[in-house]
């Protein structure tokens, strides 16, 4: 496997205090890489950390064959990588349309292809693209916030607890327009906290405790880890 993205034992957090403790994951063409384990285990913070909103104090962090470790979030979006966060992640007051139109600010040239591609893969959205974002419901919104991001044509999506808050149905939506669009090409690594539904639907899994590895394999392998399933997912 050729790592697309790649975190190798990289040590950092908030201010002075390492919330990571040496944490490496790989990411390739084409996958969904998931991320879990229990609170404070540093899932969200290691994908911050890719984006550049954290200090990184040692390891590295790759695009492709690119050393973007401690770049602005700025040039790590240039690099191919995008951000989706877990909260405000939309322009509210803007219409949906508006939103896919802010997301690619830093395009050249015409994205009418771009913004046919996000509403090929949310068509829900292409009814309301003049409703104002923070009208839709909570999974309409994150549906938003994935497609934005995708206006910038990323190689690596970054998603942190995309399903957060929602009821089953979106949250099967949300899988399954995450499996379309990693079918386009795109790699997708997400932090989840419903870790045996994320498992069952990504390719590969790490699970995280103390800001350290503990566990990594396919996500079948990790879901039959009577280990895994006793300390992380409940048994």
């Amino acid at each position: 496997m050729t790592a697309l993205l790649r975190m190798a034992d990289v040590r950092g957090g908030y201010g002075d205090a390492d919330i990571l403790n040496g944490v490496s994951i790989d990411v390739a063409k084409r996958e969904i890489v998931v991320i879990v384990g229990p609170n404070g285990a540093g899932k969200s913070t290691a994908m911050k950390s890719i984006f550049g909103l954290l200090k990184v104090r040692g390891g590295s962090i790759k695009v492709g064959d690119q050393d973007v470790t401690g770049w602005a979030p700025n040039k790590i979006v240039g690099a191919g990588v995008c951000y989706v966060p877990q909260v405000q992640n939309i322009f509210a007051d803007m219409t949906v349309h508006e939103n896919f139109e802010m997301g690619a600010f830093l395009r050249k040239g015409d994205y009418s292809a771009a913004l046919d591609n996000v509403y090929h893969l949310f068509p829900d959205l292409k009814a309301k693209a003049k409703a104002p974002a923070g009208s839709l419901s909570g999974g309409q919104r994150q549906m938003v916030a994935m497609g934005r991001a995708l206006m910038l044509d990323p190689q690596v999506l970054l998603l942190d607890e995309p399903t957060a808050g929602l009821s089953p149905k979106y949250m099967e939506q949300i899988f399954q327009i995450s499996r379309d669009i990693r079918d386009t090409g795109v790699a997708i690594l997400l932090v989840e906290q419903h870790a045996k539904q994320a498992l069952a639907f990504a390719d590969r899994g790490y699970v995280l405790a103390a800001g350290k590895n503990r566990h990594e394999g396919t996500g079948a392998e990790l879901l039959g880890n009577r280990q895994v399933a006793e300390m992380f997912l409940g048994g």
